[in-house]
Order: structure tokens, then C-alpha cells, then sequence
């Protein structure tokens, strides 16, 4: 299949160089168009030289639109260059880190195979509809038939789910991906969660997947290439070899997978969507 990615940064351009390394590496089972969308340039944030070849469209924005309207800013201009023949677009930040493209095959087929899915990433909150934008597979004449998709200031998630309610636009969950947060009484430390106060899992052992903020892990960088080698179950990062992975892979899948135990909201009362006040 043809997928196009679009990839957002800011400020996280050592992230970004590891990922199109990752991408070109262990993405095989597609044909992808990579463009990259940058809004930190003003600020000193340049694209590194050695990431330039694995770019098929760099997109340099000489303004930032700011935090609340920045996101939104990358990928509304991205859009643009999501060539015509691909049917399918992938958004992707720059940190999202997915060793091979198995995840993507498998939604693509499943959009695929539905009149009326559209758009296929994680539930995002247990409470309340929201669908994560962090790593989300979208049919691409949805996204052209609907310019204002990307078109939000606060809360992305909720934004894209009122948007597909109200667009004629269903969505598949990506399970592998979830769940994102531990319940929020969880107030103190939980493994894999090294921000308790968004109460956010960044690893996804099912998917592959590891997309911390190196500012949370105390190991940094570093820490973050020994988690995705565990998550591979290789050594592809040969500067952070990792003994027993399959021991802390199961660590990981145990931790994250008990909290489908713990007592959520979900379970007494229906989902409801969050109304964003005009933005």
C-alpha cells in the first residue's frame, strides 16, 4: 500500500533523526512518501544534514504559531503535500518511535475494508471520547475532503473525535496502543509511567512502540534506545545493548496490562464527548 507520513517537529530533532533512521531501516511491507514538517527553525532548531535523504518533502516554517495553535499549524500545512496517489496518511511525531510497519499494514487493511472507518489510531481517555493524534492512520481523501480535520488549539483528541461525529467519519481503535493513561487516582509512581502527573504509558510493547519525552526518563536518550531495543527485541541500537529483553518485555506487557484491572469510570457510565468551547 502507499502511505504518505507526516511527520511533525519542533524542538525534538534528535528524536526525529532516529526515527527516519528507524523508518528507512524496518518499514518494508509499504510504499511511504515522507514529509516533514518543521515550525522551530526561528528558535535554532534545524534539521540535521545526515536526515535530509531520508526526506521525500521538508516543509520549513519560519513561524511557530505558538503552543496552543502550534501542532495544529504543522499538520494543516502538511496536508498539503500528501501526494494523490497515496490513499492513506500516517501522522507521526517526531519522538513516536514503531520498529517495523507490521501496525500499519494491518489498519490500512482494515480501513480498507470499511465503507465508513476513516481513521484508526488509540483511545485516548477512558471517560471521554478521544482519539490520540500522536500516531494515527487516516484514508487520505477523508483528510482532502476535510481541510479544517487538523484545524484546533487545545485538546487535539477530543477535537478529532467531535470532528468525525459530526463529518460522517467513523474510526477504528488501535489496541495495541492501549491503554495511554493509568486511572487517574493513581497518584503516585507506576511502572513505565515516568510522568505520573500526565499518567501516560510511553512504551507499547504489542505495537513496538516507544515515544517518550527523553525529559521524563532520567537515563535520557540513552534510556529510551534501550527501551525500543527491548521492544524490538534486538540490538538496533547498538549503543544500548540490553540483556533478558524478553524478561522486561514481559515486565512491560504485565504492568500495562494490569491496569485493565484497575476500576475505571468506562465502567458505570457511557463515554461522553468533552464540547471545546470556540477556539
Amino acid at each position: 500500500m502507499k502511505i504518505a507520513v507526516l511527520i511533525r517537529v519542533y524542538d525534538r530533532i534528535e528524536d526525529l533523526k532516529y526515527n527516519l533512521q528507524i523508518i528507512s531501516d524496518t518499514w518494508k511491507e509499504n510504499e511511504y512518501y515522507i514529509i516533514v514538517v518543521s515550525n522551530g527553525k526561528n528558535k535554532g532548531y534545524e534539521i540535521p544534514s545526515e536526515s535530509l535523504p531520508l526526506i521525500d518533502k521538508l516543509v520549513i516554517l519560519e513561524e511557530n504559531a505558538g503552543h496552543r495553535k502550534g501542532n495544529s499549524q504543522l499538520l494543516m500545512e502538511g496536508i498539503k503535500y500528501i501526494p494523490k496517489e497515496y490513499d492513506y496518511t500516517l501522522i507521526l511525531e517526531a519522538d513516536t518511535w514503531v520498529y517495523t510497519d507490521t501496525i500499519h499494514t494491518k489498519y490500512a487493511h482494515l480501513l480498507s475494508q470499511s465503507q465508513y472507518a476513516v481513521w484508526a489510531s488509540a483511545d485516548w481517555y477512558d471517560k471521554s471520547y478521544g482519539l490520540a493524534t500522536d500516531f494515527a492512520l487516516i484514508k487520505s481523501d477523508y483528510i482532502r475532503n476535510n481541510p479544517k480535520l487538523f484545524d484546533f488549539e487545545l485538546f487535539p483528541e477530543c477535537h478529532i473525535s467531535n470532528f468525525l461525529r459530526d463529518n460522517k467519519g467513523n474510526y477504528i481503535w488501535i489496541s495495541e496502543n492501549m491503554p495511554v493513561h493509568v486511572p487517574s487516582y493513581i497518584k503516585y509512581k507506576y511502572p513505565y509511567v515516568p510522568n505520573i502527573k500526565e499518567g501516560r504509558f510511553y512504551v507499547f510493547p504489542k505495537s513496538k512502540t516507544a515515544t517518550h519525552h527523553i525529559e521524563f526518563l532520567k537515563g535520557g536518550m540513552q534510556q529510551k534506545k534501550e527501551y525500543f531495543n527491548i521492544l524490538a527485541d534486538c540490538d538496533y541500537f547498538a549503543d544500548a545493548k540490553v540483556s533478558n529483553k524478553a524478561w522486561k518485555r514481559f515486565k512491560m506487557r504485565f504492568w500495562i496490562g494490569l491496569t485493565k484491572c484497575f476500576i475505571k469510570k468506562s465502567w458505570f457510565r457511557k463515554k461522553i464527548y468533552i464540547e471545546i468551547p470556540n477556539q
